[in-house]
Order: structure tokens, then C-alpha cells, then sequence
């Protein structure tokens, strides 16, 4: 009997050789068939009853296809056009995940096309509906604007919104604030931050705003005194900005409130501070004052090098 079973199995391996080679040879020859398509999913909500119960189960398991499906994309073409539906169908089986849309958006606006950055977006507005809470998903809406397009308009506002989220780090904020200062987002950070002063009651945070909001007045105020003295004369101002005093246009330059100074960016025709909006300037440069002159002290202590004495011996006789 043992025998027999031994003979079918090798009469059987035979058998598929000839049709192994031949399948073998024409996906050689010919282009490999895509099977993979959008289709290839189910609708998010359709999906919920496909699986009969087994939802949990079947996020794991696509959620494991959409890492495999973007780790083999990444070595070739880098571009991810189904992660989205399948991330989709993942949150639609099992919304208490949270890791597959920050994996999938990370990786779908890393293609930084418009469309790509749409869908990633599209992504993180969903994350927002099922963890209303987590600040992530409103300020990456607007990080990916910036950061991918350069759009200010669009992303200040959800960067704005996000990092005052309860349970945003503080520092998000001092973000927003060097973003909008080093895109030229002054117009939006002056209303964004006006509109905050208006409502807050707290006395520290109103010193805050009070001073975020000089810190854009000043730039505002250069800003249109540099186009004055455009059309006034043609021709761009100086860096350190003393023409537009020569000109007339203003009486002084206002002190950077971080205790840095104002310039004139001539590559990208923007008016610019030193300190780039980081409210700890002042005291970190004052710290490293402080460092130099403590070296500079100790280096004044140091005794001088005992000298070699002179032989005053006289020479015997």
C-alpha cells in the first residue's frame, strides 16, 4: 500500500511538471497580469459584513498586506495608490486601532504630489473623527500642507488649531509660531493670535499673546514698508533695512521682541528675523555670553608658564 501511494505521488508530480514549465515560460515571456487593484478591497462599510464576525481578525490580517504592499512598492516605484482603501477597510473592521493611519498617511505623503497629500489628509480627517481627542490628526492636516506644498494659507490654521489642543505638547506651538514666521505667514499668525488674545483671561497667557502679537505687527509693519519703498524707487531695500529709514518710509526699526534682529531675505524678497520667531532666543544667547566670558575669565587666572631660570653660576675657574 505504502508503495502504491509512492507511485501516485511521483506519477502525479509528473504530471504538473509540463504545465509548471509551460505557465513557468509565458510569465517570462509576457507581462505579468495586475490582480491587484482598487477593486481588490471591499467598501469600508461593505467589508463589515463580508467577514461574518471576524472583523478584528481580518483588520490584523490587511492591515499585514498593507505593510507588505507598501514595503514592496517602496524598493521599486515608491508610490502607494491603494494604502488608502485598504487602510480604510482596516479602521471600518476595527476602529480602535490607532497605528494604521499614521503609518499610512507617513507613507502616502512621502510622494509629496497634491493628490498625495490629499488622500494622506483624508486619512488623518478620518483618525480625527475616531479620536476626536488626539491632537495629532488636526495638526498633521496642516503639517503636510506645509511641509509637502508650501501652502501657509491652508496649513496654519490646522497647525494653529492642533497645537492648542488639551494634551498638545507646549512646544507644538512655538512650532506654528517659527513656521509662520519662516514661511511669511504673518498676515494669518496676526489674526490667528488677535482672535486668541480677545478671549483669553488667563494674565500669563495674555502677556504671551501680547507679545506673539507684536511679534507679527512688527513684521506686518516691515513687510508693508518694504513694498512702499519698492514702489517708490524701484529697487529692493538693503538687508539690515536702514534704507527704508534713509527713505523716509519709516522713523525707526522696531526692536525684534525676541531679542533678535530684522533683515531683508533679497532670495525670496521677504522680510525675516534673526531669531525666527523662538521665543527663548534672548535667553540663550545671553546664556552663551555669559559662557564666553567665564572662559575668557578662567583663561586670565591661568598662571603663566614657569620660565626656565637663568644659570647666574659663574663659571669655575
Amino acid at each position: 500500500m505504502k508503495k502504491l501511494s509512492v507511485l501516485i505521488a511521483f506519477i502525479l508530480l509528473i504530471a504538473v511538471i509540463p504545465p509548471f514549465i509551460h505557465v513557468r515560460g509565458h510569465l517570462i515571456e509576457n507581462e505579468r497580469p495586475i490582480v491587484e487593484t482598487i477593486d481588490t478591497y471591499p467598501e469600508p462599510d461593505f467589508a463589515k459584513v463580508l467577514y461574518l464576525g471576524f472583523n478584528a481578525f481580518m483588520a490584523n490580517i490587511i492591515f499585514i498586506r498593507a505593510a507588505y504592499y507598501f514595503g514592496t512598492h517602496y524598493v521599486t516605484t515608491r508610490t502607494y495608490p491603494l494604502l488608502e482603501q485598504m487602510i480604510r477597510v482596516v479602521m471600518a473592521l476595527n476602529p480602535d486601532l490607532e497605528y494604521p493611519i499614521p503609518f499610512a498617511q507617513s507613507a502616502i505623503s512621502s510622494m509629496r504630489t497634491p493628490e498625495a497629500i490629499e488622500s494622506a489628509n483624508s486619512l488623518l480627517r478620518l483618525g480625527h473623527e475616531l479620536f476626536p481627542d488626539n491632537y495629532y490628526y488636526i495638526f498633521d492636516q496642516g503639517y503636510n500642507y506645509y511641509m509637502y506644498l508650501g501652502d501657509m494659507e491652508k496649513a496654519y490654521p490646522l497647525m494653529y488649531q492642533g497645537a492648542r489642543m488639551e494634551g498638545a505638547p507646549e512646544q507644538l506651538f512655538w512650532l506654528v509660531s517659527r513656521v509662520a514666521t519662516m514661511g511669511g505667514g504673518y498676515r494669518l499668525g496676526y489674526e490667528y493670535t488677535r482672535a486668541k488674545l480677545e478671549s483669553v483671561k488667563d494674565e500669563h497667557l495674555k502677556d504671551f499673546f501680547e507679545t506673539e502679537l507684536q511679534h507679527y505687527s512688527n513684521l506686518l509693519f516691515l513687510t508693508e514698508a518694504v513694498q512702499k519703498y519698492m514702489d517708490k524707487t524701484g529697487e529692493s531695500p538693503d538687508r539690515k533695512l536702514e534704507k527704508l529709514v534713509d527713505a523716509g518710509i519709516i522713523d525707526e526699526i522696531p526692536e525684534d521682541v525676541f531679542g533678535g534682529y530684522y533683515y531683508y531675505d533679497s532670495e525670496n524678497g521677504m522680510v525675516k528675523t534673526i531669531t525666527e520667531g523662538d521665543r527663548g532666543y534672548r535667553e540663550i544667547q545671553e546664556r552663551k555670553r555669559k559662557e564666553e566670558e567665564e572662559r575668557k575669565l578662567k583663561e586670565a587666572e591661568k598662571e603663566p608658564e614657569n620660565e626656565v631660570p637663568e644659570d647666574n653660576n659663574e663659571d669655575s675657574e
